[in-house]
């Protein structure tokens, strides 16, 4: 969608039709934002009541907001009641631009009015803040590229500016962010907008050929034709989504972890602690979303095999063991030796996202899981002592985006996908999904696979094999303790990370936060230029001669003829096979995850936080421990 278009005329008729629809979704629904921002805006007026500044700097921009949004207000009434025709569409879109233009300029001009007078951690805090606006508004505008633009330049382009004109190197580099993020925002909703464009178009495309098909019967195979290739489209449209807002998402986190040494006060970190929280909450959204996607796209496929119970039954015992504990519930696990011929991957996404569902729910009293033989069926069960779904919400609970008890739709409660995720996969095979529950008491889901009897009873009995699984289930079980910053800190000075990564921005991001970390970094876009990052290193001292690197990091999708797989072995023929190597990717399918784990290469899923990064960097480069004196006697 243009800037500066104005009119209809010159478009198609399912370009007029789309555009059209879309400026009435955009008056539909993003005034539902206001609510929000004037909470953020009588929140701001109380922390900053005492600050040492003339408050009419900014309760001039604050009530040039109230004036906005009460025009708004006016105009969504109007919009209500006569909604837009084609001939309204010039001036019910301009409004629409100005509206979002205006309330970017008076957040930018309440943060300008702050800026002089705050704190270092509050100049952080509000720059933080003011990057996650404009992504946010990025997001939620996606659809209208225009308003995205709008809505996010003037507030961006205001602190960088008041930030740039104070001439100090910190301000500076606090604007030089602000710019980078304005650029990363602009580049991502262009190109996501116009994917989604595209996808809406096939989308009012494919509905004509419905209509065709029933008509003209003579032409189905080539409807079909195009059928698929819509599909395929669509389905390359996700990918590509997928990659595109997971990297500046990778980015956010990396740099969020970079900004803590730079905050010593508590209130200072803990907004970042909840600036992150945020990030994380973010990633499982989009990770849940994109997961649909797939399934919707028919790219989860369904491979049943003989599967022990025991073994995934110790993995989710190591997980909800401790979430239960955090969140105070009792956790119990009924031991279970029964097989079942199902898809392991299918079947365990699904008991998670069921007991996910039931901590969340849970507020006192126990998570259950346990296995139960029906004939020629094992019946696998969720229970809890939760808040129960009322008996009209029963037959709705599996539907998308529902949610029983967020009427607010509130973030932290997730999307309401969990459910829709597993009806999807229970679909794929045959895995019905039953739920009986009561108001008050607590729900039960159950999910029946079919039954495996083993050829001999003594390969499921305890003296058979009981203690290996014992043995594995309890290596499982054990958490892996993060290591705090502090003690990454300390450690410094560990050796040299090779550092492949065709983004400029994630790879000058994650150097950033190995280097603080004590870590040298050869960071390039290419294997080539890679090897001549450690010769640089090499020559200015920084690196002794003959030495080699410490691990190597490298992203998969990196734009060239080759892949990281492909990087990692060219790096490893010349500084060994032994380098541990991590590759980073934002779609790790079933066959890239056995080609790393037959490349001894640990996959890291994008976006990741940097604690995990470091934590994991750290053990694979950890010395072996020396031999007891009685081992070696």
């Amino acid at each position: 969608m243009s800037i500066l278009r104005r009119s209809l005329r010159g478009l198609s008729p399912i370009e007029a039709r789309i555009d059209l629809q879309l400026l009435n979704d955009s008056w539909r629904h993003s005034p539902g934002s206001i609510g929000a921002q004037l909470a953020a805006l009588l929140m701001l007026g109380w922390m900053v009541r005492d600050w040492p500044m003339a408050h009419w700097k900014w309760v001039l921009p604050a009530f040039g907001h109230l004036t906005v949004w009460a025009t708004v207000g006016m105009l969504v009434r109007h919009f209500h009641r006569f909604g837009i025709t084609e001939s309204g569409y010039g001036r019910w879109r301009t409004r629409l631009l100005i509206w979002h233009t205006l309330e970017g300029t008076m957040w930018g001009l309440i943060a300008v009015a702050l800026l002089p007078v705050a704190t270092p951690e509050w100049r952080m805090t509000i720059v933080a803040a003011l990057i996650v606006y404009g992504y946010t508004v990025m997001l939620v505008t996606i659809h209208d590229w225009a308003v995205a633009f709008v809505g996010s330049v003037p507030v961006l382009l205001l602190v960088a500016g008041r930030l740039a004109n104070e001439h100090n190197g910190s301000s500076s580099f606090l604007a030089l962010v602000l710019v980078v993020s304005l650029l990363t925002c602009m580049g991502v909703s262009l190109s996501v907008n116009r994917r989604l464009r595209e996808a809406v178009l096939l989308r009012h495309e494919n509905a004509g050929l419905v209509l065709q098909l029933r008509e003209e019967i003579n032409k189905v195979t080539e409807a079909k034709a195009r059928a698929e290739a819509a599909d395929r489209l669509k389905g390359e449209f996700f990918a590509a989504a997928s990659h595109d807002l997971r990297q500046p998402l990778h980015v956010m986190m990396l740099l969020s972890s970079a900004l803590k040494p730079w905050i010593h006060q508590d209130e200072g970190q803990s907004l970042l602690r909840k600036l992150q929280t945020a990030l994380g909450s973010l990633g499982a959204m989009f990770e849940q979303m994109f997961f649909v996607a797939r399934v919707d796209a028919q790219r989860v496929d369904y491979r049943a095999e003989a599967l022990p119970l025991a073994e995934m039954w110790a993995r989710l015992d190591s997980e909800f063991s401790v979430l239960c504990a955090s969140q105070g519930l009792r956790w119990q696990l009924d031991a279970t030796s029964e097989w079942v011929q199902t898809d392991g991957y299918v079947l365990e996404r699904i008991l998670r996202n069921l007991l996910n569902n039931a901590v969340r729910y849970t507020e006192h009293g126990e998570v259950r899981l346990r296995a139960r033989k029906r004939g020629p069926w094992v019946i696998c069960q969720v229970w809890d002592t939760g808040v129960g779904i009322q008996r009209q919400h029963r037959h709705r609970i599996f539907d998308d985006y529902f949610q029983a008890r967020n009427d607010g739709r509130l973030s932290s409660e997730g999307l309401g996908l969990g459910l829709a995720v597993v009806r999807r996969l229970s679909l794929l095979g045959p895995t019905p999904v039953t739920v009986l529950s009561r108001l008050g008491r607590g729900s039960c889901f159950s999910v029946r696979v079919p039954r495996l009897i083993p050829a001999s009873l003594a390969e499921v009995t305890p003296a058979a094999g009981g203690g290996q699984a014992q043995a594995a289930a309890q290596a499982l079980a054990k958490p892996v303790a993060p290591a705090t910053t502090a003690q990454a800190m300390a450690r410094a000075g560990r050796g040299v990370v090779v550092l492949v990564e065709d983004d400029p921005q994630v790879r000058d991001s994650t150097s950033l936060v190995l280097q603080q970390h004590g870590w040298q970094v050869a960071g390039a876009a290419t294997p080539d230029e890679a090897l001549a990052a450690v010769a640089a290193l090499q020559e200015k001292g920084r690196m002794p001669e003959g030495d080699m690197p410490a691990a190597l990091v490298s992203d998969h999708r990196l734009g060239l003829s080759i892949n990281g797989l492909d990087a990692i072995r060219q790096l490893r023929y010349e500084f060994g096979d032994d380098l541990p190597a991590f590759l980073l990717t934002g779609e790790a399918s079933e066959g890239l995850t056995d080609e790393a784990a037959q490349a001894r290469v640990q996959l890291l899923k994008k976006p990741i936080e940097a604690e995990r990064l470091l934590q994991m960097l750290a053990d694979s480069t950890a010395p072996a421990p020396a031999p007891d004196a009685a081992d070696a006697a």
